[in-house]
């Protein structure tokens, strides 16, 4: 578009430079008409190149009047540039007298009502503008500045689409070495499970194997966990809305909640559902919807220090369905609520780390709402809770 944009203007600036340069001629042919009218009678004004003008007067002629009367004439006309001055005998058109005339030369400006032969012979006179074109294009400096403008423009967005082109080209190369590298994971992973459970089930329990072997699997399971985290992360980078389906969230909402019931149960805690909305049917893809409620959820466990309590709540929000997930954890200081949903961000809990994570979770969770052209936001008070709202539209 740009492009286009700018060779419309470089055929706009043809056409004022040739209009420009088309007055500039006829105002140097008056002058010369007025200066051959004061010098003899019948004269003609020819142009014979771009700046080369011959004007027949087939007469006697004085240069230095000649060229005071010229001078006289552009002046009265702003055309203060240099020219060369060149008086030719008529019946040979061989050169009698030539003179390069600066702009800022000081110049006599004198009325000749008669002028003096100096060569007795019939003669006619040339003048050439050496700078017209530099002189036409100073007189479009408004033009010139706004195709430089645009030019620059031009210029920056190439550049800017080359840059895209190439940082798209690196995340290509980066999310393909995620996913080669999880996937390579999982292999390991999954025959760790596997033999776990085989050695679970075959090694008699008599010097107490099976306590090592649970705490494999459990730290097995967490490192699933994680890869799948990462794999899911890479997919959006692959998100196509004609593959979304139509499901029911508060089904989607509930088997979440299931699944960390046990979790929070240990801890003697109570995680509460209030379905409240209406309609609760959306468009959006299934898996990563799930995956952004359960790190939500997750995140309400694992930064409730004491007993945790929490919260899922759906309601109506328009043509949209609200999802609220609050708890009453720790909190999050003002200053660092708008860098939780920053990619690798942790909010810092002292200087004990007991809680574990890749500062990846949050990210996704905006990453995968705003894929469905939803909204997300978080509400927090130290040592009173937080609340993280999802808005998704309806199907």
């Amino acid at each position: 578009m740009l492009t286009g944009l700018f060779l419309v203007q470089m055929y706009w600036f043809q056409r004022a430079f040739d209009a420009e340069a088309r007055q500039f001629d006829h105002t140097v042919q008056i002058a010369l008409m007025r200066v051959a009218d004061s010098v003899a009678q019948h004269a003609e004004v020819k142009k014979l190149s771009s700046g080369f003008y011959l004007v027949e007067t087939e007469t006697n002629l004085d240069a230095e009047a000649l060229d005071t009367l010229l001078n006289l004439e552009l002046s009265k006309r702003n055309l203060v540039l240099d020219y060369e001055l060149g008086v030719y005998n008529a019946d040979d058109d061989t050169l009698v007298y030539g003179q390069y005339i600066e702009a800022t030369k000081k110049q006599k400006f004198e009325q000749h009502s008669n002028t003096k032969a100096t060569t007795g012979k019939n003669e006619n006179f040339a003048v050439y503008f050496p700078r017209k074109q530099a002189y036409v294009m100073a007189q479009l400096d408004i033009w010139i500045f706004s195709t430089m403008a645009l030019l620059l423009m031009v210029c920056f967005f190439a550049y800017a689409i080359v840059t895209l082109l190439r940082e798209r080209r690196f995340a290509e190369l980066k999310n393909d070495f995620i996913n080669n590298m999880t996937h390579e994971f999982k292999t390991p992973v999954t025959n760790i499970g596997i033999t776990g459970e085989i050695i679970r089930k075959k090694v008699p329990d008599d010097a107490g194997v099976n306590v090592y072997v649970d705490i494999l699997l459990k730290e097995n399971e967490k490192l699933r966990k994680k890869i799948d985290e990462v794999l899911l992360g890479s997919s959006l980078d692959h998100f196509d809305r004609r593959r979304l389906e139509r499901f029911d969230v508060h089904e989607l909402i509930s088997e979440s909640a299931e699944a960390f019931n046990l979790k929070v149960r240990e801890r003697e805690g109570r995680l509460q559902l209030e379905l409240n909305a209406r309609s609760s049917f959306i468009l959006g893809d299934r898996e990563l919807l799930a995956q952004a409620i359960n790190n939500v959820i997750d995140n309400a466990e694992k930064y409730s220090p004491h007993t945790p309590h929490i919260i899922v709540r759906t309601v109506d929000n328009g043509d949209a369905i609200e999802i609220d997930v609050r708890d009453r954890g720790m909190g999050i200081p003002e200053k660092l609520q708008k860098k939780v949903f920053d990619k690798f961000f942790r909010a810092s809990t002292g200087d004990i780390h007991n809680v574990k994570g890749f500062g990846l979770g949050l990210n996704f969770v905006k990453n995968v709402i705003q894929r469905h052209r939803g909204e997300v936001s978080l509400v927090s008070q130290m040592d009173e809770g937080t609340e993280v709202r999802i808005i998704i539209p309806r199907a």
